[in-house]
């Protein structure tokens, strides 16, 4: 087994589960929100529609793609944030 150079520490690594690569979003969806810094589906749960709204390439279909991702991922409950009106 390797070991590490003395003074280095891991950072803690997230969940596989919790990367935006790993999760059910469509592709083109993941690409804005990683152009935009978001990396972790838990970072999307923690922002408000409008929120996502102000980022560049994520628009009402793109939200409701992340939404309905989400409340299959989480067993059918309800999403998170105000609907979207169109």
């Amino acid at each position: 087994m390797a070991s590490r150079p003395a003074g280095t520490t891991s950072k803690p690594r997230a969940a596989s589960s919790d990367m935006l690569a790993r999760s059910k979003i469509p592709v083109w969806v993941v690409k804005a929100l990683l152009s935009s810094g978001i990396k972790r589906v838990s970072q999307l749960s923690a922002m408000t529609d409008d929120e996502l709204l102000a980022l560049p390439g994520i628009g009402k279909r793109a939200i409701e793609l992340i939404r309905s991702s989400q409340a299959c991922e989480s067993g059918g409950s309800q999403a998170r944030g105000s609907p979207v009106r169109r």
